[in-house]
């Protein structure tokens, strides 16, 4: 397809990834194809509910979309909503709305009402897993058997929401012996016998053959195609707590459990080398902030402030 196409294609919901390789020329993983499309497609959901256009974009749409996420989004959400939206333009040789002074503006003013977003996500541990185990390890209902592997997928693997959403089954690997592991980014993250085992149930109560391991079950039971979107992540995550019956001010979330996984390895003498090397962090200074080193974590931190002024946070 030729540019004009391509603008066609993005003005409406995109649903092959294949479009995004193809106007980036292949520069990301899939995993990072799957979190710039689930962020360019609520924009574009949400200019069909105004009747705006996404392709070229007005700055005064991007402002009323960014106003209206904020409602419900933290400002990590914001911002990427900004660089999806920068890049599709930007890749399309069209005006980048986002680099207009109202935007910026209004990116300093969302940086400072929201200044207690990056307050850290709750932990979910070994022992809240093995409680979650106890209760739903024998259950037959097929979302209890899908949470399950989630909530110990993503506690084992350390894995961020992303992560999370766009592992396939082309990722699992199992050996002759039957154990099973996980291939991300040229790592190898073995999973424990427990795991594994709930884990091949899902994929296979769930017909799971190929594609995307965690997929959306709706009120009927029907399985979907599409992964979760980081919402859903969140309400899976939710319920744990919820099941769980922890405190109100409690609230898991798609972070909680490689924050919680962090902690563990910290409890058990895992140095914050190990602890970063695990989890994959290109930088100290998030594990660091997890296990309580903070002042580790503020010296990190310089080295990757940026001039954007809400990327400082």
């Amino acid at each position: 397809m030729n540019t004009k196409e391509y603008v066609t294609t993005f003005s409406k919901e995109v649903t092959d990834i294949a479009h995004w390789k193809a106007i980036t020329g292949k520069r990301y993983a899939e995993r990072t194809l799957v979190a710039f499309n689930t962020d360019w497609n609520a924009f574009v959901y949400y200019c069909q509910s105004i009747h705006a256009s996404p392709l070229p974009a007005k700055v005064q749409t991007i402002e009323r979309f960014i106003d209206h996420m904020a409602l419900t989004r933290k400002l990590s959400s914001l911002k990427r909503y900004i660089i999806t939206i920068r890049l599709v333009h930007r890749t399309l040789a069209l005006t980048d709305p986002c680099s207009h002074t109202q935007i910026r503006l209004l990116m300093q003013r969302h940086h400072e009402e929201k200044q207690d977003d990056s307050k850290q996500a709750e932990g979910l541990h070994a022992d809240h897993l093995y409680r979650l185990f106890l209760v739903f390890e024998s259950s037959v209902n097929i979302k209890d058997i899908r949470d399950l592997a989630i909530w110990a997928v993503a506690f084992e693997g350390l894995l961020k929401r992303s992560e999370l959403s766009s592992l396939c089954v082309e990722d699992i690997i199992m050996d002759e012996a039957g154990n099973t592991s996980l291939q991300l980014e040229k790592k190898t993250i073995p999973l424990s016998e427990r795991t594994s085992a709930v884990l091949t149930q899902w994929l296979t109560e769930g017909l799971v053959t190929d594609g995307y391991i965690f997929r959306r079950i709706d009120r009927h039971g029907n399985i979907g195609e599409m992964p979760l979107d980081h919402s859903s992540i969140y309400r899976v995550f939710r319920r744990a707590g919820d099941e769980l019956g922890v405190s109100s001010k409690v609230i898991f979330s798609g972070q909680s459990p490689r924050v919680g996984a962090a902690q563990d390895l910290a409890s058990d003498g895992a140095t914050l080398s190990e602890i970063q090397s695990q989890g994959r962090w290109k930088s100290p200074a998030m594990p660091a902030q997890y296990i309580g080193q903070n002042s580790k974590r503020d010296k990190e931190m310089e080295k990757f402030k940026k001039d954007t002024p809400w990327d400082n946070d």
